[in-house]
């Protein structure tokens, strides 16, 4: 197979990684000589010594963090208040495991804002905000704009499959941003300004009513300014193409109730808006997502209680997608697309226009019921849990061919729709045992759950301008699943433990690939009979803990089959091997038949065409050298290949692009005096394979890159603390996306230098 370097992109910096990998062991044997930890809850990415009194409440059994079979992290809000950054979703850029690139979410369209973990992409990770699920229903995305970072006291990160406690989703792992909580009167406002233009103010209170009832209000407005993505060298290609900007407001008020010793629970009201332009005159997102919660939690006796908990959203999205050329007075091609257009062509003379004008309504709502039990040592304890979810959805969208004429720039080519249903309900049970007496240090974790999900009430059509409407309403479909999960963790003394796991799960297709027909004039069309894809996972994990260190390695393999992936259908003559009755039936009723007219003779459609693994380890260490100075080092290692390609070109066995093979990160923070701390770290984002499908047999790889951040935080007074703070400190240029080698015009730059200025005050 064939390997080139990528054009526009540097492929260096090998020696670095060498570097990065040097100074983790290096540090790690520093740490080991030291004497004592200054602050064991200073730091909490460490299960085992920093973060002992923690519960993991996404183990929906409030398991003790030392007391996880999986990895899992927790970051406090200390962690959060260090990192170099604007939006959680760069914060978890630092954690090992989880794969996001250097593109904050303001500057992506929600519809793509993924959630990755170890190398697993396209819904696989589970994200709730305090147990609620925080993921659009329409395009399974993670919905980062409801979740300002001033506004958490923490965050829980569990690796490995979790369906067997919370379902669908729960593939690779599960993330829980657990929010502010009022505790007693008070009152914090957090403002910040950046080098970009960016602003972001935020206001807390908390009121103690009295013994029985508290309250917490939050309102914040982040204004968040952009940068150009696009290389230097190629912005030629994109006339009057501006940054894209975010403004993220968002409003909270939170009844925290205990009317008795054995009942408490809170009561929580949002409110949701996310206006984004997008690059150009016509490109705008619009979304307005109130949502509530309510959770009660009642100890019916000493030894057992129930949790229940009440959800429910909805969302309002409007979406225009703008677009721009050089406007050619002669030639057939009077708009030229930015991969067409020649420096020749260039001129004064610029059209702006939309492509594509979409409404979409949808909403979720869900209920959850939680008995926990606990027993003797040989079965601990036992919860038993119901979950009910339902999410209602309606797509309409117009799309627009380039204009062909400057008096009428709107050239409408389609109109689609699509609408349905889609209920889940799943039945769960965890035990965690201590099955054998002479080994009274083996934790073992058992959980299962029964899923059964359905389709209902689902309509696809699709009217090319001046043409008739295709397609009409789809049957309803049912499907169960069962996953199962195995965990065990074993102590062998004070320093050593070994903990593994085994387990199944799925993730069933969403909206946006059973409703939602979109593109013209050769659409990417719906399928309504997706099956769900499946995961089936193990890993083994040895933790070592002493005074002043701390290490963890962790090894996975996954193997997922039936994952979802868009097939190609082309009419090119009767006796065409891709025509009818090749072509699925869904596709001939959408574009009027085998010869695929009302599609321009070509369309995608979705299927389960697609099986792969992933497999790799993580490595974390953390130190202290003194009590001021700590140290924190990652490595992972990951390689993810698809096993079974039936619908497009990428190669079997070959590294998914877009996902780089090694990562590592070395922070260092030091508590200079009793009011400044400095936080540094160093990031290493390895090589990368770019593209590996527009060459048959050419894979296109970039080296890696290292990026610099760095904090500063000083108490001005009791009450106030300034914060100083650099991200990519040097000013590296770099892309860390999956894009055509010979369009380098497609590369997403990561952020460039960005300067934060932030003042906190409590009163």
């Amino acid at each position: 197979m064939m390997k080139v370097s990528s054009l526009g992109l540097p492929r260096k910096h090998r020696h670095q990684r060498m570097a990065l990998v040097f100074l983790f062991l290096a540090c790690a044997r520093c740490a080991a000589a030291q004497s004592e930890l200054a602050d064991l809850d200073t730091k909490a990415l460490n299960p085992t010594e920093r973060a002992p009194s923690i519960l993991v409440t996404a183990s929906r059994s409030e398991a003790k963090l030392q007391e996880m079979s999986l990895h899992t992290t927790i970051l406090t809000r200390k962690d959060i208040d260090a990192f170099a950054a604007s939006s959680l979703d760069q914060v978890l850029k630092n954690v090992p495991g989880l794969n996001f690139t250097g593109v904050p979410n303001t500057q992506t369209d929600p519809t793509g804002q993924s959630t990755k973990m170890r190398g697993l992409g396209n819904a696989k990770v589970l994200v709730l905000l305090d147990g609620m699920p925080v993921m659009d229903p329409f395009y399974l995305t993670t919905q980062w704009f409801k979740i300002p970072l001033s506004n958490i006291e923490r965050v829980e990160i569990i690796r490995g499959g979790n369906s067997s406690l919370w379902g669908n989703m729960a593939v690779a792992g599960v993330i829980n941003v657990v929010s502010k909580r009022a505790s007693q009167d008070e009152a914090q406002l957090d403002t910040s300004v950046s080098s970009r233009g960016s602003s972001d103010v935020a206001i807390t209170k908390n009121v103690r009513v009295n013994d029985v009832l508290g309250l917490h209000f939050f309102v914040e407005q982040l204004n968040a300014k952009g940068y150009s993505m696009v290389l230097g060298e190629q912005a030629w290609r994109f006339p009057q193409k501006n940054t894209i900007d975010a403004v993220d407001s968002n409003a909270q008020v939170t009844a925290f109730f205990s009317p008795s010793d054995d009942l408490k629970g809170h009561l929580k009201l949002g409110a949701h808006v996310q206006e984004q332009a997008i690059s150009y005159n016509f490109g705008q997102n619009l979304q307005r997502s109130p949502d509530v919660t309510f959770q009660v939690v009642k100890t019916l006796d000493p030894l057992s209680s129930l949790s229940t908990q009440l959800w429910q959203q909805t969302v309002d999205f409007s979406k225009y997608n703008g677009a721009s050329c050089y406007w050619q007075s002669a030639g057939s091609t009077k708009c030229p697309s930015s991969s067409a257009v020649t420096p020749s062509q260039i001129n004064n003379t610029v059209a702006q226009y939309f492509t594509q004008f979409g409404l979409q309504n949808y909403s979720e709502q869900g209920a959850s019921a939680i008995y926990s039990k606990r027993f003797n040592k040989t079965v601990r304890d036992l919860q038993l849990g119901l979950d009910l979810r339902q999410l209602k959805a309606h797509d309409q969208e117009w799309f627009y061919a380039p204009p062909v004429s400057l008096s009428f720039l709107q050239n409408l080519s389609s109109t689609t729709t699509g609408s349905g249903q889609q209920s889940f309900a799943g039945l769960f049970a965890q035990s965690h045992l201590a099955p054998f007496e002479r080994l009274e240090n083996l934790d073992v974790t058992v959980s299962a759950r029964l899923d059964t999900y359905s389709n209902t009430q689902r309509e696809i059509t699709r009217t090319p301008a001046g043409a008739s409407t295709t397609g009409g309403k789809q049957d309803d479909t049912r499907t169960t699943a069962l996953n199962p999960s195995l965990a065990a963790r074993y102590t062998f003394n004070d320093n050593w433990s070994l903990r593994g796991a085994s387990y199944k799960s799925f993730r069933a297709p969403g909206f946006n690939n059973t409703l939602r027909t979109y593109g013209a004039p050769n659409p990417s069309i719906a399928n309504p009979d997706l099956s769900p894809e499946t995961l089936f996972g193990k890993e083994l994990g040895v933790d070592y803990s002493t005074t002043g260190l701390s290490l963890m390695a962790t090894y996975f393999v996954y193997v997922i089959k039936n994952m979802i992936a868009s097939s190609n259908y082309q009419y090119v003559g009767a006796n065409n091997a891709n025509n009818s009755p090749f072509i699925p039936s869904l596709v001939q009723s959408i574009c009027a038949g085998p010869t695929l007219s009302a599609c321009g003779g070509k369309a995608s459609f979705y299927s389960n065409a697609q099986d792969g693994q992933s497999q790799g380890f993580e490595l974390h260490a953390h130190g202290s050298l003194n009590p001021s100075l700590q140290i924190d080092a990652s490595l992972t290692r990951t390689s993810s290949v698809l096993t079974k390609n039936q619908v497009s070109t990428a190669p079997l066995g070959v590294q998914l692009a877009g996902l780089p093979w090694s990562m590592a990160s070395l922070g260092l923070d030091w508590q200079v005096d009793a009011k400044t701390r400095i936080y540094v770290q160093a990031q290493y984002v390895g090589k990368m394979l770019i593209d590996t499908t527009t060459t048959l047999g050419q894979v296109v790889d970039q080296g890696g890159v290292s990026v610099l951040n760095a904090s500063l935080r000083h108490r001005l007074s009791k009450d106030s603390d300034l914060t100083v703070s650099v991200s990519n400190v040097f000013k590296r240029v770099y892309s860390e996306n999956a894009y055509a080698y010979n369009q380098p015009w497609s590369a997403s730059l990561s952020e460039p230098q960005t300067v934060r200025l932030g003042l906190r005050t409590r009163f």
